[in-house]
């Protein structure tokens, strides 16, 4: 979708897809010099990292999330870092060795909360058989928070990542304004 002079720059593209591997590679090839990338994924901490998501055996729907994440939230994650990386190697090789190749700069926008722990919030209004799903066959505690925020579309659900995103936008609004600036941008320092 394209929105013009609205945003200050020539041309602006909104894409998503199952298939594309590479999320940031349309934008990129189609000449942008700035790509402002929404994600679904909060960033966690290495504590929270390292924390096991469950004990003993996985459950069906742990795993079905799992799944889910390697194809909606882990590609934009690696694309990234590629992309900084070959930022990073962009900036030590001379102009004329570059080969055509361009910095692009990136800013990558997360949600300030867990997308998954926030859907359990409206887990109690799915109907019967969705929580039986979500709940990996098992007890409430073994449910998939990741497969839950993934498949929820419940009007509540839907208006309070509204107002998340308006917030996180909000706490973020000098940044986004400063990348969006003409000739600005972090020059490799992408924000995953």
């Amino acid at each position: 979708m394209s929105c013009g002079e609205a945003c200050g720059l020539t041309m602006c593209y909104g894409d998503g897809g199952i298939r594309l591997t590479a999320p940031l590679s349309p934008a990129i090839h189609l000449g942008a010099r700035k790509i402002i990338a929404v994600s679904t994924r909060r960033a966690r901490t290495r504590g929270e990292a390292d924390q096991p998501a469950v004990n003993g055996y996985p459950p069906p729907a742990q795993v079905a999330g799992v799944l889910l994440n390697a194809i909606f939230l882990d590609l934009l994650d690696a694309d990234a870092l590629r992309l900084q990386q070959l930022n990073a190697l962009l900036g030590r090789v001379p102009p004329e060795g570059r080969d055509g190749l361009r910095h692009v700069d990136l800013l990558v926008l997360r949600p300030s909360q867990d997308l998954g722990r926030l859907a359990n919030e409206f887990e109690a209004d799915l109907p019967r058989a969705f929580r039986f799903l979500v709940r990996g066959l098992g007890s409430r505690e073994t449910r998939s928070n990741d497969m839950l925020s993934l498949l929820m579309f419940q009007p509540d659900y839907i208006a309070r990542l509204i107002e998340l995103g308006e917030r996180d936008a909000c706490a973020r609004a000098a940044e986004i304004d400063a990348f969006l600036q003409p000739e600005s941008g972090s020059r490799g320092q992408v924000p995953v």
